[in-house]
């Protein structure tokens, strides 16, 4: 279970994309903190900032949070990605 987000973060550079977020307090952890971060490769964020256009408008973090909420739903993410073979890798960290 998900206590407290601190919301997602984008970073933009050199065409690729970096979205993450951390979690505080989740009872999985004891309580503790949980980090993930997902990275697109340069051709798999220009398909993903494609298919966000189709159904979003504003920047790109005003997109994210239209399609995946401002506490991202993992859920909805690999769900969007999947439907669009859009591939990614993925970091977590917990302590």
């Amino acid at each position: 279970m998900r206590e407290g987000t601190s919301g997602f973060w984008v970073e933009q550079k050199d065409g690729k994309i970096s979205i993450g977020y951390e979690d505080f307090g989740v009872s999985e952890f004891g309580g503790g903190d949980f980090e993930k971060t997902y990275y697109l490769d340069k051709e798999n964020s220009e398909k993903f900032v494609s298919e966000l256009q189709k159904q979003y408008q504003g920047s790109l973090e005003e997109m994210i949070e239209a399609a995946f909420g401002r506490g991202f739903s993992d859920p909805k993410f690999w769900s969007f990605c999947k439907e669009r073979n859009i591939t990614y890798t993925s970091s977590t960290w917990s302590g």
